[in-house]
């Protein structure tokens, strides 16, 4: 390890240099060789002669805990558990070189002390922390310990870095003399705590090679490691077994050759049907990609229009007749039905406590204010906890009008920070154009629909019509539909899916109106729902159902139990 203070940053504060390393340098024949890269704004340094590492202010957390930091080195491990790691194709070399290590621990499940392997997670000199094995297919962990991934310090200068699922297969990686490889903490489950702690390390690679198991569980966390990096930065390593480790005991061979065996995520570029042809046979003997709506509240609705994971939905409608309002509804659903996360960037909503009262009346299906049905402090507290990882709000630290650079970068970020899957921009007019001209709308729109492609997310774009016109029979404003938003017409042309609200206040209902579907089995395109708004709650209720009032944080959800990276039929 490179300790900070002896590197000599050439009168540097900030930005990339090469320098000479204070570990190797004196030793060599090229002492003046620049061989160390260091980046001085994120504290990282790499000699790519000895391959030390460099890490400024490490600052332990008050969130978490560190393990006891007098580190034993067990490299003496019992012949057994070297035999076991064999067994699947890993050599004592490697078990070393990974610091894995063999101690007796307290495992909750068995509750008694019994002999553990170790592995342990390293940022820097620092433990951060260490995962236990017994030979029972016990598992356990630090309590409290930060969240990053394992082997974080082989990817520190790396261009290029392979992400796996489990630590064993982060060693199998390691055994082909691959060793700019992490892996996820927990398996396929929630991502955002190592993904947020271990930013500073990733964000400089150019190219991530997925690598997660070949299952539905790999699938969905591959999803996810898509959506956070995007495709255009992403390869797919596929396997013909399970996982890396499930390669490497049928042959060292077969594993090397499934490292090469990579697939582009198509983006951008030219194909032909023999490109794709994999994709093809999957669609026809699986049928079309799964569309997503909420599970309750829009039986009807749903049967007239969902969405596909990447797809831009422009929704308008005359201003007060509840467009925003019926927005927040259907995600709002999809958060609480689907277990999916949501950004809003709603300006017109500010001040935020104001828009979290909105959005607490909804999910708990009371009136925040003034009203015989309203909601108490203890479900505003309920709501705090129950929205903590799943609602956030996006605003402009200073009184500005952000531009739409301003809004795709911050969306990238929270995609990285958070895995959001549905965003919310309210209103299309609440971002600023640089020009203003029909090009820049229309080239705002394309990157809307390529952002979500890129990170397969969903985009709900707010957008208002023109002046419209009075029925000169009903005296009524006509219906508005995507070729009246204001600014250009080819919102119809460039949005994947469009929706109009429009209440008529003197019958007393929503009419919503499906303009546009991109595919037809999503629903039925000219569709029209009628939906009863209810006041106090601000929910939607479909024509002839029953007005729902259920509080969502009354439900208690069964907490996952992490996964913790080992798989369930190993044993020692």
């Amino acid at each position: 390890m490179i300790t900070w203070d002896e590197i000599n940053l050439k009168g540097k504060v900030s930005g990339t240099i090469k320098t000479t390393c204070p570990v190797c340098s004196s030793s060599r024949k090229k002492q003046k060789e620049p061989c160390l890269s260091v980046n001085i704004d994120k504290g990282l340094a790499k000699c790519w002669h000895c391959e030390e590492i460099g890490i400024r202010d490490y600052k332990e957390s008050k969130e978490y805990d560190l393990p006891d930091q007098e580190w034993r080195n067990y490299t003496k491990l019992q012949n057994k558990t070297v035999k076991w790691f064999a067994e699947r194709g890993i050599s004592q070399s490697t078990l070393i070189e990974c610091k894995i290590t063999e101690e007796k621990h307290y495992q909750p499940a068995a509750q008694k002390e019994m002999n553990n392997i170790v592995f342990n997670y390293f940022e820097g000199d620092t433990l951060i922390n260490k995962k236990y094995r017994s030979g029972q297919k016990h598992f356990t962990q630090e309590k409290n310990a930060k969240k990053i991934f394992y082997g974080i310090n082989d990817i520190i200068g790396e261009k290029e870095c392979y992400i796996v699922e489990g630590e064993m297969d982060k060693l199998s990686f390691w055994e082909i003399g691959i060793k700019n490889c992490i892996s996820v903490p927990n398996g396929a489950n929630d991502t955002s705590n190592y993904f947020e702690s271990c930013e500073k390390y990733m964000s400089d690679i150019e190219r991530f090679f997925i690598a997660v198991d070949m299952d539905d569980q790999g699938r969905k966390l591959e999803q996810d490691i898509i959506k956070r990096l995007g495709k255009h930065k992403c390869s797919r390593v596929n396997f013909k077994n399970k996982d890396a480790n499930d390669d490497l005991i049928e042959s060292k061979l077969l594993l090397e050759e499934s490292v090469k065996n990579k697939t582009i995520y198509p983006v951008d570029g030219t194909f032909t049907a023999s490109n794709i042809l994999d994709d093809i046979l999957s669609l026809y003997r699986n049928g079309y990609e799964q569309t997503i709506s909420p599970a309750n509240n829009f039986s009807e609705f749903s049967k007239s229009f969902s969405v596909i994971p990447g797809q831009l939905t422009t929704v308008t409608g005359i201003p007060s007749h509840g467009k925003s309002s019926f927005i927040e509804w259907y995600v709002l659903n999809m958060v609480n039905d689907l277990g999916k996360k949501v950004s809003f960037y709603s300006p017109e909503h500010f001040p935020m406590s104001l828009h979290q009262s909105t959005l607490i009346e909804k999910v708990t299906g009371k009136s925040f204010m003034h009203r015989n049905n309203r909601v108490s402090e203890l479900s505003i507290s309920k709501y705090s906890e129950w929205s903590e990882n799943k609602i956030y709000l996006t605003v402009p630290e200073k009184a500005i009008l952000p531009d739409w650079d301003w809004v795709f970068n911050k969306f990238e970020e929270q995609i990285f920070r958070y895995s959001i899957d549905l965003f919310v921009i309210d209103a299309w007019n609440k971002v600023k154009l640089k020009t203003g001209t029909l090009t820049e709308m229309n080239e705002v729109l394309a990157r809307l629909t390529l952002f979500c492609q890129m990170h397969n997310v969903n985009i709900f774009l707010i957008a208002h019509p023109t002046k419209m016109r009075k029925n000169e029979e009903t005296g009524k404003f006509q219906i508005p539909t995507l070729y009246d938003v204001k600014g250009t017409g080819d919102f119809y042309d460039q949005t994947h899916n469009g929706l109009t609200v429009y209440r008529d206040f003197e019958e007393g209902f929503t009419k919503v109106i499906v303009t546009k579907i991109k595919f037809r089995h999503q629903g039925k395109q000219g569709s029209e729902i009628i939906f009863n708004f209810d006041d106090d709650s601000g929910r939607f209720y479909e024509s002839g159902s029953i007005a729902d009032r259920d509080n969502w944080l009354k439900e208690k959800t069964q907490s996952s139990i992490p996964y913790d990276g080992f798989d369930a039929d190993v044993g020692f």
